[in-house]
């Protein structure tokens, strides 16, 4: 690139390339979301932002994970966890420790339970206004 670097046909196909990239994610977001939240974890998406200039050499660079991004989220969603994104790596942990810290568990068993291998959704209902409720999305009765 550098012996390159003043060929303006040459930049102009490279920034042409990158505007199309894209990373063509094959998998069934669905299943995955659901074999997480089956998993009994917890998971805490901290997504750790640049603040760097991203043009060099007259040429500009994009953050190329928005593709991922998504997916990452669901996954901790469906687990009941968090997603936070910062360029503060210490308040990102800082919110993850907390949200480990200060929780209930609750314990239910379903009605009519059948052992069918199907994936059951869970839903969570409260009173009051002032708790914020995260649980995992559901489970396979196995």
């Amino acid at each position: 690139m550098s012996t390159m670097q003043h060929d303006i046909n040459f930049l102009m196909n490279l920034q042409e390339f990158n505007d199309f990239y894209h990373r063509n994610l094959r998998f069934d977001i669905e299943k995955v979301k659901q074999a997480f939240s089956d998993s009994s974890i917890s998971i805490h998406f901290l997504y750790i932002t640049k603040i760097k200039d991203p043009t060099v050499n007259d040429m500009t660079s994009r953050e190329a994970s928005e593709d991922i991004f998504s997916a990452f989220t669901e996954m901790a969603r469906s687990t009941g966890g968090t997603t936070d994104s910062s360029a503060n790596p210490d308040y990102l942990f800082k919110k993850a420790v907390e949200a480990s810290e200060n929780y209930y568990l609750v314990y239910y068993s379903p009605k009519n339970y059948t052992s069918d291998g199907e994936f059951k959704t869970i839903k969570v209902k409260i009173k009051g206004k002032n708790y914020r409720v995260t649980h995992r999305a559901g489970y396979f009765s196995n």
